[in-house]
């Protein structure tokens, strides 16, 4: 018998005899260790998630109040359009509004700005709190909208050019900056009995993306251009206008900036001499 209480002189554990077995205290050390990865991996996720978290979306306008949306494109001066062109630089706008062919030969007065143009003598007026000039050179004026994502071209040219060809000139300047154009076959959005200042003409609607000066997509558009001449001039009014479905007040943004553009068509006067 060995004194110490170990294993009598000689001794020897037999293979198939198990290894002596870790301490208690070593065993809860693994453990623990264990536990606190486990704990500092669920800590890290959580703070990955939680800077992760997307912030809260801000309403644009105070509840119950419509507005406008912003701005798709750049202002007057930084369009997608070259400085080739001989239209005014500008920010594309809304569609023109449906209208019936009017029966009058004498253009309405509302009563707003008058806009002449005296190297081809025409002119008409639009309303100062819905639409402002940007930029305007002979034959042709481009006019902002102050509450609409929308912008007007008003361009003439001699009656040697038909109405037709006015309309695909038009169409190469807007696809400078609209991809993907479509014509718009929704009944909703046709053009009644086109016509400039009760002189009935040809048009058409079309819909589809705007893009920046790189080419990058920045928001739906609708599209629409009216053509009519007189045997002396051939003018054509562009409307675009971005985000067309967008909210305004009971109807889209398309439909209401129509409205505004009503004036213009209906005041258009052909001759100021």
């Amino acid at each position: 018998m060995n004194p110490l209480g170990g294993p009598p002189p000689g001794y020897a554990r037999p293979a198939w005899a198990p290894s002596p077995t870790p301490s208690k205290m070593g065993s809860s050390r693994i453990v623990g260790i264990f536990v606190g990865a486990l704990i500092l991996l669920a800590v890290v996720a959580g703070v990955i998630v939680f800077l992760g978290k997307p912030a809260p979306p801000v309403a644009p306008c105070p509840p119950g109040q419509p507005c406008a949306p912003v701005p798709s494109l750049p202002p007057v001066g930084a369009s997608p359009l070259p400085i080739s062109t001989p239209r005014p630089q500008g920010t594309p706008g809304a569609s023109v509004a449906p209208v019936q062919t009017p029966t009058s030969n004498s253009p309405v007065v509302i009563g707003g700005t008058l806009y002449t143009d005296s190297s081809l003598g025409y002119g008409f007026e639009y309303n100062p709190d819905t639409f402002t000039l940007a930029s305007q050179s002979d034959g042709s004026a481009v006019l902002n909208g102050v509450v609409f994502d929308t912008q007007v071209w008003v361009d003439a040219k001699p009656a040697d050019t038909s109405p037709s060809k006015m309309i695909e000139t038009e169409l190469g300047d807007v696809d400078r900056f609209l991809i993907a154009r479509v014509a718009d076959t929704d009944t909703y959005d046709a053009l009644l009995g086109p016509s400039i200042g009760y002189i009935p003409g040809q048009g058409g609607v079309w819909s589809g993306t705007l893009t920046s000066k790189d080419g990058a997509p920045v928001a739906p558009a609708g599209v629409a251009i009216v053509s009519a001449s007189d045997g002396r001039i051939t003018v054509a009014i562009v409307v675009i206008v971005g985000t067309p479905d967008a909210r305004q007040g009971g109807d889209t943004q398309e439909h209401a900036v129509r409205s505004a553009v009503d004036d213009i068509l209906k005041t258009f006067k052909w001759s100021t001499q």
